[in-house]
């Protein structure tokens, strides 16, 4: 036999497993057929193997497309309070919490320079089935502002990302059961690459299918407490006589206060002029006696 002959017979197996590769990274389905089937029809483990898996998928995606679980909702809310007294109202908003099996996500207090605490923003979750309850609880906890709540119904995201994860875990079985029965070093690293991949899409699936749990199982309340500034009283101006003489009287004390600053800045450079003055108008004066008294003397 010649050996271009013997070229022409060589066995397809590892053409037959490159396909069967493509077909299971795009998706693609193939009859199934047990091992012992394969056998006696001359086709080959791997594709055997495969199409196994495919039948395997093909029921993990109908039950996952049965499988419709109930409404998905994310609630959100939002509450601005005014309190005379920011730390009380606090206290309030954590007893409320408790009995709504609530807890404080994040929180940010601000206080005055003495210490007095004048705003606090809170961002508290509450289990879905008791927001309204929570909205109402919170919202009477001191004067209410403004109240704010949104829902947005997801429910079909969460069916969408659920049967993605089915699919995505059967496709890891099959690649999975593939590595152990794929001999070429070609293929193996094929279908390492195709398992790798589809291993990072399951996990990405997985951490939007956790976000959106929490989202829908818990709801989301903003809460902000300010402290409530009395204003003063504004007068009430009065006119007239006693107008009159609230303005005159307001005016002398002006005026009295204005001639105690002016005394006050003069005081003491008087003071200063008066210490050095009196020295010499005493020496100036005794000069001048003194020659009073000499001159009848000489005349």
């Amino acid at each position: 036999m010649s050996v271009a002959a013997r070229g022409g017979r060589r066995p397809l197996v590892p053409a037959t497993l490159l396909l069967l590769v493509v077909l299971v990274v795009t998706g693609c389905s193939a009859p199934s057929s047990r091992s012992n089937d394969a056998a006696a029809t001359g086709q080959a483990p791997e594709s055997a193997a495969g199409a196994k898996a495919l039948a395997s998928t093909r029921s993990d995606r109908l039950s996952a497309s049965h499988a419709v679980p109930e409404r998905a909702v994310i609630s959100t809310g939002s509450i601005e309070l005014v309190s005379s007294d920011v730390s009380a109202t606090r206290t309030r908003l954590d007893a409320a919490l408790s009995r709504l099996d609530g807890r404080v996500a994040d929180e940010h207090t601000a206080t005055d320079d003495h210490g007095t605490v004048t705003r606090s923003h809170l961002v508290v979750r509450v289990p879905s089935t008791r927001f309204d309850q929570a909205m109402t609880d919170l919202s009477g906890v001191a004067s209410l502002r403004s109240s704010s709540r949104r829902a947005e119904d997801v429910t079909t995201q969460v069916i969408d990302i659920g049967a993605r994860i089915a699919a995505e875990r059967a496709g890891v079985r099959r690649l999975r059961d593939l590595v152990s029965h794929t001999a070429s070093l070609g293929s193996l690293l094929a279908v390492e690459r195709a398992l790798t991949q589809r291993q990072g899409e399951l996990e990405s699936l997985r951490q939007q299918q956790a976000y959106l749990a929490d989202q829908t199982s818990l709801a989301t309340i903003t809460v902000d407490v300010v402290r409530k500034v009395s204003s003063a009283p504004v007068e009430a101006s009065a006119g007239g006589f006693v107008g009159g003489l609230r303005h005159g009287w307001h005016g002398l004390v002006v005026l009295v206060v204005a001639f105690l600053v002016a005394f006050g800045a003069v005081l003491p450079f008087a003071v200063l002029a008066l210490l050095l003055g009196m020295p010499s108008w005493l020496v100036t004066r005794r000069m001048l006696r003194m020659r009073r008294l000499r001159t009848p003397a000489e005349s």
